[in-house]
């Protein structure tokens, strides 16, 4: 019995496709130019759930008969139980530092020339989604699994110097995936692109580019106008 569990969990791993996956988006950043713009980042906050393996042990009690008749003895089994935890992350404020160094902007200054802010919501399923999930999950016999996740984020750019807002944009991205293999539940448990954690980091990492892509366009715009006044 356990060689057949090993066979069908290997096989799983090794033939657990994916059939569609929203494609990346490609993004564009712009040079901060001759000018050192300084620019202070803020928000970019995100809650990752993972799941702490806890170990334990129960004692049950079965029933056995021997010469005398029937007896109930004690046996002790392990335990493993997964318990959730919640925390914050400053991936994609990383995320966002690196795009804008590397494009010429000064993140260490003392008396930043732009304060850029992003915020993030979601996850939004609607009921439409859940649905597709669980017919695609029924129809093909448990083989198949589909995940779908929309978040948006709200972009602002403010002059650091007056507080005032220069510029605001909103943003949305949905990601969606199926995938399949031969064996019911093993196969779709080998993969991950239709778990939450991944689908949330795809679409806040896309948000994060897109959001930040536009910040540096409108930073070394801005600045070059206020250089020709």
């Amino acid at each position: 019995m356990k060689r057949i569990i090993v066979a069908a969990a290997l096989a799983a791993c090794a033939g657990c496709f994916t059939m569609y996956e929203t494609p990346y988006p490609e993004v564009q950043m712009s040079a901060a130019g001759e000018k050192s713009l300084s620019v202070q980042l803020s928000g970019f906050e995100a809650a990752i759930t993972s799941y702490i393996p806890v170990y334990g042990y129960e004692t049950h009690y079965h029933c056995g008969y021997g010469r005398r008749g029937g007896y109930w003895g004690p046996y002790t089994v392990a335990t493993q139980t997964y318990i959730p935890q919640t925390s914050q992350t400053e991936t994609f404020r990383d995320r966002a530092a690196e795009m804008l160094e590397a494009s010429g902007f000064n993140l260490r200054s003392d008396k930043p020339d732009y304060s850029v802010e992003v915020k993030f919501s979601g996850p939004f399923i609607t009921n439409k989604d859940r649905c597709i999930e669980a017919t695609c999950t029924i129809l093909s016999l448990l083989t198949a699994d589909y995940g779908v996740q929309k978040w948006t984020a709200r972009l602002k750019i403010y002059d650091s110097a007056t507080g005032r807002l220069l510029m605001h944009s909103d943003y949305e991205r949905r990601y969606q995936a199926v995938v399949w293999g031969p064996l019911p539940l093993f196969s779709p448990a080998g993969s991950d692109r239709t778990e939450f954690n991944t689908i949330q980091c795809w679409c806040l990492s896309a948000l994060t580019d897109q959001a930040v892509a536009d910040a540096s366009a409108f930073m070394a715009s801005h600045a070059g106008q206020s250089a020709a006044k």
